[in-house]
């Protein structure tokens, strides 16, 4: 599932950096780029928390849920703050930057939702 997220992210976030592109031109692209990356970044963290939280909880579940928890904390925190860089400090334009995230994240909710309609036995790292 990771692998087949990542194309799928990688796609929608190419798309949008091809539509600013031709949209608003060369600084709304960087600003879509950077938007996806924050996404693909986020969604490498998790996959890197889900596979850490897993070796964990073999041998103390608990530990295994608190890596979780960490690891949502910390993703909040470096989305955060990644985009808060990418619009104050950069003064990259919001609108291609924020829909470049969303649709990145958007496929990762979409994904979650067929994942779970699936059931567990679906849930390979392919």
């Amino acid at each position: 599932m990771r692998n087949a997220l990542l194309i799928i992210q990688a796609a929608l976030v190419a798309t949008a950096i091809g539509g600013a592109w031709y949209l608003k031109g060369d600084a709304a692209a960087l600003a879509a780029l950077y938007g996806g990356a924050v996404a693909l970044l986020n969604t490498l963290m998790l996959s890197r928390r889900l596979v850490r939280a897993g070796e964990l909880a073999k041998t103390d579940p608990q530990r295994g849920v608190y890596s979780l928890y960490f690891g949502a904390v910390q993703r909040f925190i470096f989305v955060l703050i990644a985009l808060a860089v990418g619009l104050g400090l950069l003064k990259l334009d919001p609108l291609p930057l924020l829909a470049s995230f969303a649709l990145a994240q958007l496929a990762y909710l979409v994904s979650g939702a067929r994942q779970l309609e699936a059931g567990p036995q679906s849930g390979t790292n392919d």
